[in-house]
């Protein structure tokens, strides 16, 4: 359960996304993928820290718009959750948003694959809301530790790096790809930025060590789950999400906090911060009541970010399958 909360590999190609096909690959296929994921990787890598950045964005965005022309499944995806998360819009809007988002996840890939050139000062400086921090301060001052919930929005990882570089303790957990060289880059690019990495299949008992030691934990919402979750409402509809972050915050006393980092300015690396430190878990005896009325705060939150930012919200697939239209 806990597994599918991570902050996850940016990668267009990743299994977790399930861009191309639904069905769980072979081994032999898994293996193939992992390797043409590191490649593939290992080229934009190369390409985009060489680059200017200016240059490097001006390459995200045409990908990202050929990419949305180029694949029509997840265009009418995206069109399906766009026009529930915007009701008044016209089609022609909805459909701007939706390829605005797929560019500017690939704006998002390329900051992260310069991250590792970026010193700690520089995430720092570039990511705004000095009262969040003083927030977290004050939350972590209890003693029990902090759950960050953020979802697939603006810039999650530039958020992350700002947090670690100044020096509080994070912990995230670390999808684990076919391709060990694959694993390695991921990991070590967090690493380096000051964060406490947890294999996924391990995460569990980790996860509340960090908690009891007052830390910092950082876990994203907005993965479709279908029976291995609990049900809310959001957008006016009901959708199942992971339980994660409430079963935690429930056991552990930790505070939750919602929390996203939209992207500032069109080509810049800029983000604001946008955090909820209202929500406090409380225990009536009712645990499945108790989690769903956590986790409906914390979507409740999301739901304000995402109308505020439609197009930094990067849901490829659909958010609501069973109310298709």
């Amino acid at each position: 359960m806990l597994q599918r909360n991570a902050l996850e590999l940016p990668s267009m190609q990743r299994r977790a996304y399930d861009l191309v096909a639904r069905r769980r690959p072979s081994a032999a296929t898994a293996r193939l993928g992992g390797k043409v994921q590191y490649r593939l990787w290992q080229l934009a890598t190369a390409l985009g820290r060489r680059l200017p950045l200016r240059l490097s964005y001006g390459i995200a965005r045409a990908a990202g718009s050929s990419a949305y022309y180029l694949w029509p499944r997840g265009r009418r995806s995206m069109a399906r959750n766009y026009a529930r998360v915007m009701p008044w819009a016209s089609r022609r809007e909805v459909r701007r948003i939706a390829r605005r988002s797929l560019v500017n996840y690939c704006c998002y890939l390329i900051d992260f694959i310069r991250f590792p050139s970026l010193a700690p000062a520089d995430f720092i400086a570039d990511v705004a809301g000095e009262e969040s921090f003083h927030a977290l301060d004050a939350a972590l001052a209890r003693g029990k530790g902090v759950i960050v919930v953020c979802m697939h929005f603006g810039n999650w990882d530039l958020g992350a790096g700002a947090t670690a570089a100044r020096g509080y303790p994070l912990t995230v957990v670390a999808e684990t790809f076919a391709d060990p060289r694959l694993n390695k880059m991921v990991v070590d690019s967090r690493q380096r930025l000051g964060m406490a990495v947890v294999k996924m299949e391990r995460a569990g008992p980790s996860l509340l060590r960090a908690l009891k030691q007052n830390g910092i934990l950082a876990l994203l919402i907005d993965r479709p789950i279908a029976g291995d979750g609990v049900k809310v409402q959001f957008f006016g509809e009901e959708v199942e999400v992971p339980a994660g972050p409430a079963r935690l915050a429930l056991r552990s006393g930790a505070i939750v906090v919602p929390t996203a980092f939209p992207r500032l300015k069109r080509a810049s690396l800029a983000v604001s911060t946008l955090a909820d430190f209202e929500i406090m878990p409380a225990e009536t005896g009712n645990k499945p009541a108790d989690i769903q009325r956590l986790t409906q705060a914390i979507m409740d939150s999301h739901e304000r970010f995402v109308r505020a930012y439609p197009d930094q919200w990067y849901m490829f697939r659909e958010m609501w399958p069973e109310t298709r239209r």
